[in-house]
C-alpha cells in the first residue's frame, strides 16, 4: 500500500512496480527458530546488546534458588551431577517466549554421560548435548514458559559452574533494524549449514534470495538441492564463483555497510529446499571449521518465479504481495490545479516578431499560464476566470542566446524567474483556476504564436517550487 522507489541502475529513481508474489519461507529472518535446521552451524546474536543477567545464584554460592532432581547436588560452588538424568531448573526467571538468549555455562569435573541447557519446559528450546570440560556459548531462542533448566539427557556426571543467561539482539540488518544474524560454523570436519526443506510444492522455475555480509568468512554457498543446483558467492568482493549444476540465473548486488542481496534461480522445479552454506573457499563448502568463524544473514525469500522480487516479510506463515498498479487520470494528476510550475530551456535565435514557448490552459484565454516572447522581452502570463485581465510580468529587455524560464502559480502566491533571477516580485493576487487539461509547448492558449527557435528541455510540476528552487532550476 506504498510506493517504493527503485534506484537500480537508475540514480534519479522511479516508481517500483512488480507482480504478485509469496514469499514462501515463514520465517524470513528468525533464523534462530527450530524452522530453520542448523547442521554444522549455530545462529548468533549480537553479545553487545546483552541485557541484564536472569540467573539468580549462577555462581552456585549458596544451595538455594535452584530446584534439583534426584542425583543434583550443590556444592563447592557448583551444581554437581552423579549419575542422573533428572533435571536441575529454575521457574520465573523471566525467560520470554520467542526472544533470543546468550546462554553461558562451564562444565567442569566431567565422567561420563550427556548435559544440556533448555529454556522453556517441554524439550522444545535446547542446547547442544554436551559430553566434556569447557565454557560454552550458545544462543538459544526461548519458547514456552519461563524455566531455565539442565537436563541430563544421558547419565551425566560432572559439574557446573558460571551460568548467565542474557537477552540479546540481532545484528544491524540491511534496513537498520536489528534483524540479521551471524551463522557459525561448529567445529566438525564437513558442512556448516542453515536450512530449510521442502519449503513448498509449485511449478516452474524458483528463486531463492538472502541477504548476507561478510565476516570471518566471505564466501557463501546458495543451494537447491531438490534441483542440485547452487552458486557460490564471494562477500568481500561482490563477484559470484562456481556454480552446481546448470541454475537458470544468479546474481550478487551490493547493498550497503557490506551488505549484498543475492539470489538463484533455478531450471524448473516442483519442490523448493533452500539451503545456506558457509565456505571456506569457492567451491569448498566441506572443510574443518573452527567453531568462530562465520558469515551475517538477514532476510531469506524463496518463490516461484524466474526473477527475485523484493523482499517480503514474513513472521509464522507465507505472505503474498499483491501486484504493484499505477495509473492517472488527465489532468488532476499531472496539471496542477491549485498549484504548479512550467519550465522552458530554449536558445532564443531572434527578437522579432511575438512567439510564445508555451505552458498550461483549459482550451482558450480565460484560463492558462503561459510563457512567451513579446519582441525583446519575455512575458510571464497568469490569467483565471476569477480575475478581471491577465497578470502579466514582463522583464527587461533581452538579446539572443539561452534562456531558461520558469513561472510558478499558486493562488496569491506566484513568482516567475529567468536565468537563475526573480523577474519583479512575488505576485500575491489571488485567484481560481478552472480545469486545466491541455498542456503545450509552442503556442500560445489557443495555439497560435507557435516558436521557431530550438528547446532544450521542458518541465511541468504540479506543485509551486520554492524560490530557491526556481532560482536553481533556471540557472544557467
Amino acid at each position: 500500500g506504498q510506493p517504493r522507489v527503485d534506484y537500480l541502475n537508475n540514480t534519479k529513481g522511479a516508481l517500483k512496480l512488480e507482480p504478485s508474489r509469496t514469499n514462501l519461507i515463514t520465517y524470513s529472518s528468525d533464523f534462530r527458530r527450530t524452522y530453520w535446521t542448523k547442521s554444522g552451524a549455530t545462529i548468533q546474536g549480537d553479545p553487545s546488546t546483552a541485557g541484564s543477567e536472569l540467573v539468580t545464584n549462577g555462581d552456585f554460592a549458596t544451595d538455594s534458588d535452584w530446584s534439583k532432581g534426584t542425583g543434583w547436588t550443590i556444592s563447592g560452588g557448583s551444581l554437581n551431577g552423579s549419575s542422573t538424568t533428572a533435571s536441575a531448573f529454575q521457574l520465573n526467571t523471566g525467560l520470554v517466549s520467542g526472544k533470543l538468549y546468550e546462554v553461558v555455562y562451564t562444565i567442569s569435573n566431567y565422567v561420563s554421560g550427556y548435559v544440556r541447557i533448555e529454556l522453556g519446559s517441554g524439550n522444545v528450546s535446547v542446547g547442544t548435548s554436551r559430553n566434556a570440560n569447557g565454557t560454552y556459548t550458545e544462543y538459544i531462542e526461548a519458547l514456552g514458559d519461563e524455566q531455565l533448566i539442565f537436563d541430563g539427557i544421558v547419565s551425566f556426571t560432572g559439574s557446573i559452574d558460571n551460568v548467565s543467561v542474557k537477552e540479546v539482539q540481532g545484528f544491524t540488518s540491511p534496513d537498520g533494524t536489528n534483524n540479521a544474524y551471524k551463522l557459525v560454523e561448529g567445529t566438525n570436519n564437513g558442512n556448516h549449514i542453515i536450512y530449510k526443506n521442502n519449503v513448498n510444492t509449485g511449478s516452474g522455475k524458483s528463486t531463492l534470495s538472502l541477504k548476507a555480509k561478510a565476516a570471518e568468512r566471505n564466501w557463501i554457498f546458495l543451494y537447491d538441492t531438490e534441483q542440485n543446483e547452487g552458486c557460490y558467492f564471494d562477500l568481500q568482493n561482490g563477484v559470484a564463483g562456481s556454480t552446481v549444476g546448470s541454475p537458470d540465473s544468479y546474481s550478487i548486488t551490493s547493498l550497503q555497510n557490506g551488505w549484498y542481496d543475492i539470489t538463484l534461480t533455478t531450471t524448473s522445479t516442483t519442490r523448493i529446499d533452500f539451503q545456506v552454506h558457509l565456505a571456506e573457499a569457492n567451491n569448498d563448502n566441506t572443510y574443518q571449521g573452527n567453531g568462530t568463524s562465520g558469515i551475517y544473514i538477514a532476510f531469506a525469500q524463496a518463490e516461484f518465479g524466474s526473477y527475485a522480487t523484493s523482499y517480503i516479510a514474513t513472521s509464522g506463515s507465507s505472505v503474498t504481495r499483491l501486484a504493484d498498479s499505477s495509473s492517472q487520470t488527465p489532468p488532476s494528476g499531472i496539471i496542477g490545479q491549485t498549484e504548479g510550475t512550467v519550465f522552458f530551456d530554449v536558445n532564443i535565435s531572434h527578437i522579432v516578431g511575438n512567439e510564445a514557448l508555451g505552458g498550461i490552459n483549459s482550451g482558450g484565454y480565460a484560463n492558462h499560464v503561459t510563457i512567451q516572447r513579446v519582441g525583446n522581452t519575455i512575458q510571464f502570463v497568469r490569467n483565471s476566470a476569477t480575475q478581471s485581465g491577465a497578470t502579466i510580468v514582463t522583464s527587461s529587455a533581452i538579446t539572443v542566446g539561452r534562456y531558461r524560464l520558469a513561472l510558478a502559480y499558486k493562488s496569491g502566491d506566484t513568482a516567475c524567474f529567468l536565468n537563475g533571477t526573480q523577474v519583479s516580485t512575488t505576485q500575491t493576487q489571488t485567484f481560481t483556476n478552472a480545469t486545466l487539461n491541455l498542456i503545450r509547448i509552442s503556442g500560445d492558449a489557443i495555439g497560435a504564436l507557435p516558436i521557431s527557435d530550438t528547446y532544450n528541455q521542458a518541465q511541468l510540476y504540479n506543485t509551486r517550487l520554492s524560490n530557491s528552487e526556481l532560482a536553481a532550476l533556471t540557472q544557467v
